[in-house]
């Protein structure tokens, strides 16, 4: 969704009491805000079929002085008991009629709540999106049943080789601490058995409130979905508990994890090291947003397996500079991660352990030579596959209304993708180079997982990224040093 959200100006204007934004003339995007504070949002496009939903600001950069973990729990609970509708099965009964389905998102700093079905169970699923996120039963049977059902999860990241929620998890915990976005999203396991109904209630009464809501419509009435906003969705005497603010501060978190995978095939599973290295970028709001999300696209990467074709990214700079060039590289790709007061721009990677220093090594190359060097066509082709990705997913309904929720709970209006699309064709390689040296002005943070006994400590890390040429020291690659002793010359991965 980074490569959709930009914005900060609006205009209002009364109408029957409530604050109306004024539909943007390219997208027809309205906004409306309701005593209670619920902001209700809608655009009229519709193939048949309309979408419904809420986008809460709220995740687990939220839960503050709530025991960690919580905030996935919750995750788990969507769509079940309420005080209306006595299990999911009575929910999905309701919507049958109408051709519904139910879909719910969470992620480090909203949730999005969306059900989807014809234009005349737009009331029935406003019910149902106001059960659930405010009378939502919360037994100790659904609450024993999202225990298993995330236990099971985080044993499934050790079945295969994607790690990335939890170097995800590791890198932000490094970047900003124990607080705002720094909180793990995926529940730590010690937490795991002690989380109590108290616990979720407490954060789900803090949390879930009208004012950090938008009631989101794509193909509806607008009035209509007011009309259904004001009757389903109360007006709450309490305040909602602020969001926990940013502070970017670097530094490390490495979970040491060398233990095999179990064996499920003929043939084990390899066991991996995952590093992931990043710096401050911007917030959504921010002027540079744009050119991050250029940036992102720049740099690209994947995994070292891909059927290729057009859009797939394979002459992004981490294609051809790592995935390409170092065949012990299981997967390196570059993520922007934009929140509404800070960002976090990374890049993960993984490897066999035994070439830990050298992913590393890599990686910092990779990132002092980010801003050099970028060629007309190389940024040319970035902007349009951004352009592309952009308008692809707008045509999704449900991505459209997370789009439209996201945008209006962080600004309270919406740009359009012809908006998005000129100041994409507007950034520069001038402009790209600052905002990399400005990046790169900050302390780094290293998150790293599995098995980390050949991954340099974090000061050492350190001291290479304040070195002009990257170089780390004190340890020699192996691996490398007997490729450059038989070819007879030097390479910048090894010290000389």
């Amino acid at each position: 969704w980074y490569q959709r959200r930009v914005g900060k100006q609006w205009y209002q204007r009364r109408v029957r009491g409530s604050k109306v934004a004024r539909g943007n003339t390219l997208d027809g995007t309205r906004v409306t805000v309701l005593p209670s504070g619920l902001k209700v949002a809608s655009v009229p496009e519709s193939g048949g079929m309309s979408s419904v939903g809420v986008v809460l600001e709220s995740g687990a950069r939220n839960e503050g002085s709530h025991k960690a973990g919580v905030a996935h729990f919750l995750e788990k609970l969507c769509f079940r008991s309420t005080a209306k509708f006595e299990s999911a099965e009575h929910i999905t009964s309701a919507l049958e009629p109408f051709g519904g389905i139910t879909e719910s998102l969470h992620f480090r700093d909203v949730g999005v709540f969306t059900i989807s079905c014809l234009p005349d169970g737009l009331s029935t699923a406003t019910d149902i999106l106001s059960q659930v996120l405010h009378h939502s039963r919360f037994t100790e049977e659904e609450i024993e049943e999202a225990r298993e059902s995330i236990a099971c999860e985080i044993e499934m990241f050790k079945l295969g080789a994607d790690q990335e929620p939890i170097v995800t998890d590791c890198v932000h915990h490094a970047a900003y601490g124990a607080a705002g976005p720094g909180r793990f999203k995926v529940c730590p396991v010690e937490n795991l058995m002690s989380i109590s109904r108290a616990d979720i209630t407490s954060f789900h009464a803090a949390n879930y409130h009208p004012s950090k809501m938008v009631l989101c419509g794509v193909g509806v009435d607008h009035k209509e979905l007011v009309k259904c906003g004001a009757q389903y969705f109360p007006s709450l005497q309490y305040q909602a508990g602020p969001t926990p603010a940013s502070i970017y501060t670097g530094g490390h978190c490495y979970r040491y994890d060398d233990t095999p995978p179990p064996l499920i095939g003929p043939q084990e599973l390899p066991t991996l090291t995952h590093v992931a290295i990043g710096f401050e970028s911007s917030s959504h709001q921010a002027e540079d947003y744009v050119k991050f999300c250029v940036l992102n696209t720049l740099m690209g990467g994947g995994g070292s397996f891909s059927a290729g074709g057009p859009g797939k990214g394979m002459y992004t700079r981490l294609y051809l500079q790592v995935l390409n060039s170092y065949h012990w590289v299981y997967s390196a790709l570059a993520l922007n991660h934009p929140y509404q007061d800070t960002g976090l721009f990374t890049i993960n990677a993984s490897s066999h352990p035994n070439h830990g220093w050298d992913l590393v090594q890599v990686l910092i190359k990779q990132f002092k030579g980010m801003g050099q060097g970028i060629r007309h066509g190389e940024l040319e082709r970035a902007k349009t596959q951004l352009k592309s990705t952009l308008l692809m997913n707008l045509e999704y309904r449900n991505i459209v209304l997370e789009d439209i929720g996201r945008q209006v709970v962080a600004s309270g209006h919406r740009k359009s993708a012809a908006q998005l699309c000129a100041m994409i064709d507007a950034v520069t390689p001038q402009q790209l180079q600052e905002i990399v040296e400005r990046m790169l002005r900050n302390r780094p943070s290293v998150g790293a997982f599995g098995d980390l006994k050949h991954v340099p400590s974090f000061e050492e890390i350190e001291e290479a990224f304040g070195r002009e040429n990257g170089e780390l020291t004190n340890r020699i690659s192996h691996f490398l040093l007997r490729g450059a002793r038989a070819a007879g010359s030097k390479t910048g991965l090894v010290k000389h």
